[in-house]
């Protein structure tokens, strides 16, 4: 830790690479569990978290700058997100600059061979697609199984940038910094769900993909699937080549889109418990907003003392807008191109489901279904954390406003100090973007949801014009 920067303390979530005294008396490695269990901040009386505001001044400062060694050491995170990033290790991701050039080049041929395959592959169903007269059901085929594709290699192109760039390691840094990583421990279990969700996912992924090659072996015909797809290098048998790049950057679609979750999740719920924080300052006893964890802070209840917990709570908040921007500024090309990939790929496979071949109805079923599960999971996972976030930051102001001991009775030094507040809570458009078009918000994933419901329903009435005019 000599490399550390004395003016920034890692929080006592942040891991270090492992040395002599992680490993327990056994020889074996502590686990992550056991390495948060010893280090649980002050629990106070009735298991309520105690929470000290400092000023700037005496603890971290938010512009402080630690080395750059450390912003691209990988191991300096968050355990959970440790667990995510450590199956990128495995698929010999490692583009960190900490790395050795060795790692990184061996790295850089490992995802190179791999997209430029799937890339070949994207090139030669548009190719067989657009040789071959249109029919409805092969097109939707070939274009939700080209999209899924060509999403998962653009992911995979974007988790090497990010590990190049470090840019998930400064957002973590930049929201421990912010608020002391209070809201990421208080909502624990929601992010370890998150990362169990992650595994789950993955084994689904590596199961479908399994089936495929399996089916692909025993020469079984899927539905609409074009046979001159599987003959891409001429016999079918090497086919198994495309599914392993295919698969291949599928997991590393995996990675990327949970890192993109937890990231954002991590985000949203420190403005969660930074809203009860100021929701519960200086309520009455048996406040709802008492079950949330915050315990009121009585010693703020001189006017003086009250302002100056005021811009406390501007100066945190000042922080966690940091973050967001550095989010927003992270992620909003990644999140246009994954929801521009998204929406085709699920109304194509939604329609390879309603458009079942009679003569391979259980096949089809069986190969096309898991594929609309995977698109709508994934366009949950990437509208549901950043609309939350969205909600959650403009949920502060409603907070402030209905606390009503800081504004009841009259005080003008409270009063102003508030309004300063309120005013500062006004920032327009902030949350994760699409690419600077718009703000992930409710109202425009219902109104996402409502264009693809008015898709499908044109593509289902063409292919049931195609099948009309087709001839017997």
């Amino acid at each position: 830790m000599e490399h550390v920067n004395t003016r920034y303390l890692p929080p006592p979530f942040i891991t270090v690479p492992p040395s002599a005294a992680d490993y327990a008396p056994n020889g074996k490695p502590m686990s992550c569990d056991d390495e948060l269990t010893k280090k649980e901040p002050t629990i106070g009386d009735e298991g309520v978290t105690k929470i000290e505001i400092q000023d700037a001044s005496n603890g971290v400062e938010p512009t402080s700058k630690a080395s750059s060694e450390y912003i691209e050491d990988e191991f300096k995170i968050d355990t959970l997100f440790y667990r995510i990033c450590y199956f990128c290790f495995i698929l010999g991701v490692n583009f960190y600059k900490s790395r050795s050039p060795q790692w990184r080049f061996v790295s850089m041929v490992i995802v190179s061979v791999n997209c430029l395959i799937n890339i070949y592959f994207i090139g030669y169903v548009a190719y067989v697609t657009m040789r071959k007269p249109f029919e409805a059901e092969r097109v939707a085929t070939s274009i939700s199984i080209g999209t899924w594709v060509l999403q998962a290699t653009l992911s995979t192109l974007f988790l090497a940038h990010w590990q190049a760039t470090s840019q998930p390691c400064k957002v973590l840094k930049q929201l421990y910094v912010a608020h002391k990583g209070v809201g990421i421990h208080h909502h624990r279990k929601s992010l370890n769900t998150i990362v169990r969700t992650f595994y789950v996912v993955l084994f689904l992924i590596v199961a479908y993909f399994g089936a495929h090659i399996v089916a692909n072996f025993l020469e079984v015909e899927v539905g609409y699937w074009d046979s001159d797809i599987t003959r891409i290098f001429g016999d079918r048998r090497f086919f198994i080549i495309v599914q392993l790049a295919n698969l291949y950057c599928i997991l590393c679609w995996g990675v990327a889109l949970f890192i993109f979750s937890l990231l954002i999740h991590s985000a949203h719920f420190e403005f969660e418990y930074f809203n009860d924080q100021v929701r519960s300052q200086l309520t009455i006893s048996g406040s709802p907003y008492r079950k949330s964890g915050c315990k009121c802070n009585y010693e703020y209840q001189s006017d003086d003392a009250l302002c100056r917990y005021l811009l406390k709570l501007m100066k945190i908040h000042n922080g966690l807008t940091e973050c967001v921007k550095r989010l927003d500024l992270m992620f909003h090309r990644y999140a246009f191109v994954m929801i521009a990939t998204i929406i085709p790929t699920t109304i194509f496979s939604l329609f390879m489901v309603c458009h079942r071949p009679t003569s391979s109805f259980c096949w089809e079923f069986i190969f096309s279904f898991p594929l609309v599960c995977f698109c709508v999971f994934s366009f949950i996972a990437l509208v549901n954390s950043p609309s939350k976030l969205h909600n959650t930051i403009y949920a502060t102001k409603s907070a402030l406003c209905a606390n009503t001991h800081i504004w009841f009775p009259y005080r003008p030094n409270v009063y102003h100090s508030a309004l300063a507040f309120v005013c500062h809570l006004d920032q327009t458009n902030l949350g994760v973007s699409i690419w600077g078009f718009a703000v992930v918000t409710r109202q425009l994933v219902l109104t996402t949801l409502s264009v693809m419901v008015t898709c499908l329903a044109l593509f289902l009435q063409v292919g049931d014009c195609s099948a009309a005019n087709r001839p017997a």
